[in-house]
């Protein structure tokens, strides 16, 4: 909503109904006794909401990095070379490439 500056326009990104989030925003204040958006026709977000806003993209971003840490531990990347001496392989000839 932050982005959009609607319910209804944020729930349609997240493939929701907008009452869902309106309930997950509201129980979101409750837990933190502030309001974190002004609802006066467009919604906007308070101060509150903006410091929630700055922790929130750098929860996403670290969970991304470590998403990523581990999608790619186990998946080879760049050039593997195979080396051998050519006595060693005198009776199987190997591929240059």
């Amino acid at each position: 909503m932050a982005e959009t500056g609607s319910f209804s326009l944020a729930a349609q990104r997240m493939h929701t109904v907008q009452s869902n989030v309106t309930a997950h925003v509201k129980k979101l204040e409750r837990e933190l006794s502030v309001a974190l958006f002004q609802r006066n026709g467009k919604v906007g977000l308070t101060s509150a909401g903006h410091r929630l806003l700055s922790h929130a993209r750098r929860t996403l971003a670290a969970q991304d990095d470590a998403l990523a840490v581990f999608r790619d531990s186990n998946t080879p990347s760049g050039v593997r070379r195979i080396g051998s001496m050519e006595t060693t392989t005198a009776d199987v000839r190997l591929p240059r490439s």
